[in-house]
Protein backbone atom coordinates (compact mmCIF):
# COMPACT_ATOMS: atom_id res chain seq x y z
CA UNK A 1 0.00 0.00 0.00
CA UNK A 2 1.20 3.53 -0.56
CA UNK A 3 2.13 6.17 1.95
CA UNK A 4 0.06 9.20 2.47
CA UNK A 5 1.31 12.36 3.47
CA UNK A 6 -0.32 15.36 3.52
CA UNK A 7 0.97 19.00 4.02
CA UNK A 8 -0.88 21.89 5.49
CA UNK A 9 -0.43 25.04 7.98
CA UNK A 10 -0.81 28.37 7.80
CA UNK A 11 -0.98 30.74 5.27
CA UNK A 12 2.11 31.88 3.60
CA UNK A 13 4.60 29.60 5.88
CA UNK A 14 5.21 27.36 2.61
CA UNK A 15 3.36 24.24 2.88
CA UNK A 16 3.73 24.12 -0.93
CA UNK A 17 7.51 24.32 -0.86
CA UNK A 18 8.12 21.43 1.67
CA UNK A 19 5.47 19.32 -0.45
CA UNK A 20 7.89 19.96 -3.20
CA UNK A 21 10.60 19.43 -1.26
CA UNK A 22 9.49 16.03 0.68
CA UNK A 23 8.46 14.66 -3.05
CA UNK A 24 11.68 15.60 -5.10
CA UNK A 25 13.55 13.80 -1.92
CA UNK A 26 11.54 10.55 -2.05
CA UNK A 27 12.10 10.79 -5.62
CA UNK A 28 15.82 11.18 -5.22
CA UNK A 29 15.65 7.88 -3.49
CA UNK A 30 14.04 5.93 -6.49
CA UNK A 31 10.74 6.19 -4.95
CA UNK A 32 7.56 6.46 -7.22
CA UNK A 33 6.26 9.70 -6.06
CA UNK A 34 2.78 11.84 -6.74
CA UNK A 35 2.33 14.95 -5.18
CA UNK A 36 -1.49 16.20 -5.64
CA UNK A 37 -2.79 19.71 -5.12
CA UNK A 38 -5.93 21.02 -4.72
CA UNK A 39 -7.83 24.17 -4.42
CA UNK A 40 -7.77 27.74 -6.52
CA UNK A 41 -3.98 28.56 -5.50
CA UNK A 42 -2.39 26.05 -6.69
CA UNK A 43 1.38 26.16 -7.51
CA UNK A 44 2.82 22.93 -7.81
CA UNK A 45 4.41 23.33 -10.76
CA UNK A 46 5.60 27.41 -10.65
CA UNK A 47 7.30 25.83 -7.68
CA UNK A 48 9.33 23.15 -9.92
CA UNK A 49 9.97 26.31 -12.46
CA UNK A 50 7.60 25.61 -14.80
CA UNK A 51 5.72 28.42 -16.65
CA UNK A 52 1.94 28.37 -16.87
CA UNK A 53 -0.65 29.95 -18.29
CA UNK A 54 -2.41 32.62 -15.54
CA UNK A 55 -5.70 31.07 -16.36
CA UNK A 56 -5.20 27.79 -17.43
CA UNK A 57 -7.59 26.46 -19.24
CA UNK A 58 -7.30 22.55 -18.06
CA UNK A 59 -5.55 20.60 -15.33
CA UNK A 60 -5.92 17.59 -13.74
CA UNK A 61 -3.12 15.28 -15.96
CA UNK A 62 0.58 14.48 -14.29
CA UNK A 63 2.80 16.24 -14.86
CA UNK A 64 6.34 14.57 -15.02
CA UNK A 65 8.99 16.19 -12.71
CA UNK A 66 11.52 13.63 -13.38
CA UNK A 67 11.77 9.22 -13.55
CA UNK A 68 10.04 8.73 -10.22
CA UNK A 69 8.10 12.16 -9.80
CA UNK A 70 5.07 13.34 -11.26
CA UNK A 71 2.85 16.37 -10.03
CA UNK A 72 -1.35 16.28 -10.36
CA UNK A 73 -2.91 19.53 -9.56
CA UNK A 74 -7.16 18.52 -9.58
CA UNK A 75 -9.19 20.79 -10.98
CA UNK A 76 -12.90 19.88 -10.09
CA UNK A 77 -14.30 20.73 -13.09
CA UNK A 78 -12.21 18.56 -15.08
CA UNK A 79 -12.79 15.74 -12.93
CA UNK A 80 -16.18 15.63 -12.94
CA UNK A 81 -16.59 15.66 -16.55
CA UNK A 82 -14.21 13.06 -16.79
CA UNK A 83 -16.79 10.81 -14.13
CA UNK A 84 -20.32 12.84 -15.08
CA UNK A 85 -22.77 10.69 -16.83
CA UNK A 86 -26.12 12.73 -17.03
CA UNK A 87 -26.15 13.38 -12.83
CA UNK A 88 -25.24 9.63 -12.43
CA UNK A 89 -23.07 7.67 -10.59
CA UNK A 90 -20.83 8.02 -7.39
CA UNK A 91 -21.08 11.81 -7.08
CA UNK A 92 -24.47 11.86 -7.89
CA UNK A 93 -25.43 8.88 -5.43
CA UNK A 94 -23.94 10.98 -2.65
CA UNK A 95 -25.18 14.10 -3.27
CA UNK A 96 -28.59 13.17 -3.86
CA UNK A 97 -31.71 13.74 -5.91
CA UNK A 98 -32.47 16.77 -8.19
CA UNK A 99 -29.32 16.29 -9.97
CA UNK A 100 -30.54 13.86 -13.42
CA UNK A 101 -30.40 16.96 -15.69
CA UNK A 102 -27.41 18.95 -13.39
CA UNK A 103 -24.14 19.37 -15.79
CA UNK A 104 -20.54 19.01 -14.03
CA UNK A 105 -20.03 22.87 -14.16
CA UNK A 106 -23.13 23.15 -12.10
CA UNK A 107 -22.15 20.33 -9.88
CA UNK A 108 -18.60 21.78 -9.42
CA UNK A 109 -20.04 24.81 -7.03
CA UNK A 110 -21.85 23.02 -4.93
CA UNK A 111 -20.17 23.10 -1.43
CA UNK A 112 -17.99 20.25 -0.47
CA UNK A 113 -18.04 18.85 -3.61
CA UNK A 114 -14.38 19.83 -4.38
CA UNK A 115 -13.33 17.65 -0.64
CA UNK A 116 -15.30 15.00 -2.05
CA UNK A 117 -14.17 15.16 -5.39
CA UNK A 118 -10.35 15.05 -4.69
CA UNK A 119 -11.35 12.04 -2.15
CA UNK A 120 -12.56 9.97 -4.81
CA UNK A 121 -9.41 10.56 -6.94
CA UNK A 122 -7.20 10.05 -3.73
CA UNK A 123 -8.80 6.30 -3.27
CA UNK A 124 -8.12 5.96 -7.54
CA UNK A 125 -4.75 6.95 -7.36
CA UNK A 126 -4.15 3.93 -4.41
CA UNK A 127 -6.16 1.66 -6.23
CA UNK A 128 -4.11 2.15 -9.39
CA UNK A 129 -0.81 1.39 -7.02
CA UNK A 130 0.95 3.80 -9.58
CA UNK A 131 2.78 5.51 -7.07
CA UNK A 132 4.37 4.27 -3.97
CA UNK A 133 3.77 7.44 -2.33
CA UNK A 134 1.39 10.25 -2.45
CA UNK A 135 1.69 13.65 -0.90
CA UNK A 136 -1.35 15.81 -0.76
CA UNK A 137 -0.65 19.56 -1.04
CA UNK A 138 -3.32 21.16 1.15
CA UNK A 139 -4.77 24.48 0.32
CA UNK A 140 -5.07 25.82 4.50
CA UNK A 141 -5.44 24.03 7.98
CA UNK A 142 -8.94 24.69 7.28
CA UNK A 143 -9.23 23.08 3.70
CA UNK A 144 -7.40 20.48 5.05
CA UNK A 145 -9.73 19.54 7.76
CA UNK A 146 -12.33 19.88 5.57
CA UNK A 147 -11.12 16.88 3.40
CA UNK A 148 -10.42 14.63 6.17
CA UNK A 149 -13.65 14.77 8.19
CA UNK A 150 -15.48 14.51 4.24
CA UNK A 151 -15.65 11.09 4.21
CA UNK A 152 -16.76 10.39 7.43
CA UNK A 153 -19.59 13.18 7.36
CA UNK A 154 -20.70 12.41 3.73
CA UNK A 155 -21.09 8.44 5.13
CA UNK A 156 -22.86 9.54 7.89
CA UNK A 157 -25.11 11.28 5.62
CA UNK A 158 -25.47 8.69 3.26
CA UNK A 159 -26.59 6.09 6.64
CA UNK A 160 -28.85 8.65 7.60
CA UNK A 161 -30.41 9.30 4.20
CA UNK A 162 -30.84 5.68 3.46
CA UNK A 163 -32.20 4.58 6.81
CA UNK A 164 -35.91 3.11 6.92
CA UNK A 165 -37.36 5.84 8.83
CA UNK A 166 -36.10 8.00 6.39
CA UNK A 167 -37.46 5.98 3.66
CA UNK A 168 -40.48 5.96 4.58
CA UNK A 169 -40.88 9.61 5.32
CA UNK A 170 -40.08 10.13 1.52
CA UNK A 171 -43.16 8.20 0.18
CA UNK A 172 -43.28 5.53 -2.58
CA UNK A 173 -40.06 5.04 -4.43
CA UNK A 174 -39.24 6.40 -8.43
CA UNK A 175 -38.16 3.93 -10.36
CA UNK A 176 -34.36 6.02 -10.25
CA UNK A 177 -34.15 5.74 -7.21
CA UNK A 178 -34.97 2.17 -6.71
CA UNK A 179 -31.80 2.08 -8.55
CA UNK A 180 -29.81 4.51 -6.05
CA UNK A 181 -29.02 1.95 -3.24
CA UNK A 182 -26.12 -0.18 -5.49
CA UNK A 183 -24.54 3.54 -6.73
CA UNK A 184 -24.91 4.57 -3.36
CA UNK A 185 -23.01 1.85 -1.37
CA UNK A 186 -20.46 1.52 -4.08
CA UNK A 187 -19.72 5.77 -3.08
CA UNK A 188 -19.91 4.84 0.43
CA UNK A 189 -17.75 1.88 -0.14
CA UNK A 190 -15.03 4.11 -1.77
CA UNK A 191 -15.00 6.75 0.53
CA UNK A 192 -14.95 4.92 3.77
CA UNK A 193 -11.96 3.17 2.13
CA UNK A 194 -10.12 6.37 1.80
CA UNK A 195 -11.55 7.23 5.26
CA UNK A 196 -9.55 4.03 6.51
CA UNK A 197 -6.35 4.72 4.80
CA UNK A 198 -6.48 8.61 6.11
CA UNK A 199 -6.51 7.44 10.09
CA UNK A 200 -4.24 4.64 9.71
CA UNK A 201 -0.67 5.99 10.81
CA UNK A 202 0.89 3.39 9.19
CA UNK A 203 -0.33 4.65 6.01
CA UNK A 204 -0.97 8.43 6.42
CA UNK A 205 0.94 11.19 8.33
CA UNK A 206 0.28 14.94 8.65
CA UNK A 207 3.24 17.56 8.38
CA UNK A 208 2.31 20.80 9.80
CA UNK A 209 4.25 24.19 8.45
CA UNK A 210 4.25 27.45 10.65
CA UNK A 211 6.29 30.23 11.07
CA UNK A 212 7.49 32.15 13.97
CA UNK A 213 4.59 34.57 14.57
CA UNK A 214 1.88 34.64 16.90
CA UNK A 215 -1.05 33.72 14.61
CA UNK A 216 0.91 31.02 13.07
CA UNK A 217 1.64 29.35 15.94
CA UNK A 218 -1.81 29.44 17.52
CA UNK A 219 -3.32 28.36 14.36
CA UNK A 220 -0.55 25.40 14.05
CA UNK A 221 -1.53 23.98 17.91
CA UNK A 222 -5.44 24.43 17.26
CA UNK A 223 -4.91 22.60 13.95
CA UNK A 224 -2.43 19.59 15.98
CA UNK A 225 -5.64 19.09 18.38
CA UNK A 226 -7.80 19.56 15.34
CA UNK A 227 -6.16 16.71 13.18
CA UNK A 228 -5.47 14.74 16.39
CA UNK A 229 -9.48 14.55 17.16
CA UNK A 230 -10.58 13.39 13.26
CA UNK A 231 -7.97 10.40 13.84
CA UNK A 232 -4.69 12.10 11.76
CA UNK A 233 -1.30 10.99 13.20
CA UNK A 234 1.12 14.27 13.24
CA UNK A 235 4.42 13.24 12.46
CA UNK A 236 6.63 16.54 12.47
CA UNK A 237 6.45 20.38 12.52
CA UNK A 238 7.94 22.57 10.11
CA UNK A 239 9.22 25.87 11.55
CA UNK A 240 10.00 27.53 8.08
CA UNK A 241 11.50 30.97 7.14
CA UNK A 242 13.72 31.60 10.33
CA UNK A 243 16.01 34.56 10.65
CA UNK A 244 18.92 34.64 12.47
CA UNK A 245 19.00 38.73 12.97
CA UNK A 246 15.14 38.04 14.35
CA UNK A 247 16.31 35.61 16.58
CA UNK A 248 15.22 37.47 19.35
CA UNK A 249 11.91 38.08 18.28
CA UNK A 250 11.04 34.54 16.96
CA UNK A 251 12.78 32.07 19.19
CA UNK A 252 10.00 32.79 22.10
CA UNK A 253 7.28 31.09 19.18
CA UNK A 254 9.56 28.31 18.23
CA UNK A 255 10.23 27.51 21.88
CA UNK A 256 6.17 27.99 22.59
CA UNK A 257 5.91 25.33 20.18
CA UNK A 258 8.43 22.76 21.52
CA UNK A 259 7.20 23.27 24.64
CA UNK A 260 3.03 22.52 23.56
CA UNK A 261 4.98 19.75 21.23
CA UNK A 262 6.18 17.63 23.36
CA UNK A 263 7.77 14.67 22.05
CA UNK A 264 6.47 15.57 18.78
CA UNK A 265 9.65 16.92 15.92
CA UNK A 266 9.77 20.35 15.39
CA UNK A 267 12.22 21.08 12.42
CA UNK A 268 13.68 24.78 12.45
CA UNK A 269 14.16 25.92 8.65
CA UNK A 270 16.13 29.02 7.30
CA UNK A 271 14.66 31.63 5.49
CA UNK A 272 16.11 31.40 2.20
CA UNK A 273 17.64 34.53 0.55
CA UNK A 274 15.23 33.64 -2.65
CA UNK A 275 11.92 32.16 -3.71
CA UNK A 276 12.43 28.51 -2.98
CA UNK A 277 11.47 27.29 -7.38
CA UNK A 278 13.20 24.98 -9.00
CA UNK A 279 14.90 21.81 -8.84
CA UNK A 280 18.14 23.31 -8.13
CA UNK A 281 16.78 25.89 -4.66
CA UNK A 282 14.64 22.64 -3.77
CA UNK A 283 17.34 20.38 -3.55
CA UNK A 284 18.95 22.72 -1.03
CA UNK A 285 15.14 23.24 0.89
CA UNK A 286 15.17 19.57 1.08
CA UNK A 287 18.50 19.19 2.85
CA UNK A 288 17.36 21.27 5.28
CA UNK A 289 13.75 19.89 6.03
CA UNK A 290 14.99 16.15 6.52
CA UNK A 291 19.10 16.77 7.07
CA UNK A 292 19.84 13.10 5.90
CA UNK A 293 16.72 11.42 7.86
CA UNK A 294 14.22 9.17 5.90
CA UNK A 295 11.83 11.91 4.41
CA UNK A 296 9.12 8.81 3.69
CA UNK A 297 9.00 6.75 6.86
CA UNK A 298 6.16 7.89 9.72
CA UNK A 299 8.35 10.34 12.07
CA UNK A 300 5.61 9.01 14.76
CA UNK A 301 3.64 5.80 14.86
CA UNK A 302 1.36 6.57 17.99
CA UNK A 303 -2.74 5.94 16.23
CA UNK A 304 -4.51 8.83 18.09
CA UNK A 305 -7.83 6.76 18.16
CA UNK A 306 -8.02 2.48 19.58
CA UNK A 307 -10.96 0.30 21.13
CA UNK A 308 -10.29 -1.96 23.89
CA UNK A 309 -12.12 -4.71 26.04
CA UNK A 310 -11.26 -4.63 30.00
CA UNK A 311 -13.57 -7.28 30.82
CA UNK A 312 -16.85 -9.10 30.17
CA UNK A 313 -18.90 -6.50 28.68
CA UNK A 314 -16.83 -3.81 29.45
CA UNK A 315 -14.94 -2.22 26.60
CA UNK A 316 -12.89 1.81 26.46
CA UNK A 317 -12.33 4.43 23.80
CA UNK A 318 -9.17 5.65 23.90
CA UNK A 319 -8.61 9.18 21.86
CA UNK A 320 -5.26 11.45 21.87
CA UNK A 321 -6.64 14.86 22.11
CA UNK A 322 -3.00 17.06 22.75
CA UNK A 323 -3.24 20.68 23.93
CA UNK A 324 -7.06 20.07 25.88
CA UNK A 325 -8.58 19.90 28.89
CA UNK A 326 -11.88 18.15 30.05
CA UNK A 327 -13.24 21.54 29.98
CA UNK A 328 -13.02 21.40 26.36
CA UNK A 329 -14.53 18.56 25.10
CA UNK A 330 -17.93 18.28 24.75
CA UNK A 331 -19.58 14.31 24.65
CA UNK A 332 -22.68 13.07 23.77
CA UNK A 333 -24.09 9.86 22.60
CA UNK A 334 -26.09 9.42 19.45
CA UNK A 335 -27.01 5.42 19.70
CA UNK A 336 -24.33 3.66 17.72
CA UNK A 337 -22.22 7.01 17.47
CA UNK A 338 -19.79 8.51 20.21
CA UNK A 339 -19.93 12.42 19.38
CA UNK A 340 -17.10 14.69 20.61
CA UNK A 341 -16.90 18.13 20.01
CA UNK A 342 -13.34 20.51 20.53
CA UNK A 343 -13.78 23.93 20.32
CA UNK A 344 -15.67 24.96 16.98
CA UNK A 345 -14.88 21.33 15.48
CA UNK A 346 -16.90 18.00 15.92
CA UNK A 347 -16.25 13.94 15.19
CA UNK A 348 -19.14 11.45 14.57
CA UNK A 349 -17.07 7.99 15.88
CA UNK A 350 -19.14 4.73 14.59
CA UNK A 351 -18.69 2.54 17.49
CA UNK A 352 -17.89 -1.20 16.84
CA UNK A 353 -20.66 -3.44 17.40
CA UNK A 354 -20.17 -4.91 20.85
CA UNK A 355 -19.20 -1.37 21.91
CA UNK A 356 -22.49 0.56 20.43
CA UNK A 357 -24.87 -2.29 22.54
CA UNK A 358 -23.59 -0.81 25.65
CA UNK A 359 -24.24 2.27 27.54
CA UNK A 360 -21.43 4.87 28.17
CA UNK A 361 -20.14 4.25 31.47
CA UNK A 362 -18.25 7.47 31.84
CA UNK A 363 -15.17 9.88 30.36
CA UNK A 364 -11.67 11.36 32.07
CA UNK A 365 -8.92 12.54 30.97
CA UNK A 366 -5.51 10.86 31.41
CA UNK A 367 -2.77 12.84 30.17
CA UNK A 368 -3.67 13.94 26.91
CA UNK A 369 -5.45 11.18 26.18
CA UNK A 370 -9.67 10.76 26.54
CA UNK A 371 -10.97 8.09 27.73
CA UNK A 372 -14.82 7.00 27.98
CA UNK A 373 -16.22 3.18 29.08
CA UNK A 374 -18.60 1.20 27.73
CA UNK A 375 -20.26 -1.32 30.64
CA UNK A 376 -23.32 -3.25 30.85
CA UNK A 377 -25.18 -1.79 34.00
CA UNK A 378 -25.20 -3.90 36.93
CA UNK A 379 -28.45 -6.48 37.29
CA UNK A 380 -29.37 -6.10 33.61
Amino acid sequence: MARLILVSGSGGAGKTAVAAGTGLAASRQGIRTGIVSFGLSQGLGSTFGHEEPLFPAARGQPVRINEHLDILELDVQEELRRGWSHGRGTLAALLGDGLENASADEVAIAPGVEELVTLLRLGELLQEQRYELLIVDCPSTEGALRLISSASALGWYSRRQSSPERRARSGMLTARRSREPGALQEARDRLAAVDELLRDPAVTTLRLVATAGKASVQETLRAYAYFSLHGITTDCVFINRLVARKKGAQEPYVEKLRSALGELPVVKVPLHSSEVVGEELLEAFMAQLYEGKEPVRPMVSHPPLGFSKEAVDAYRLELKLPLTTKDDIDISRREEELVVRVGAVRRNILLPRMMALLPTAGAHMEGDRLIVSFQKERGR
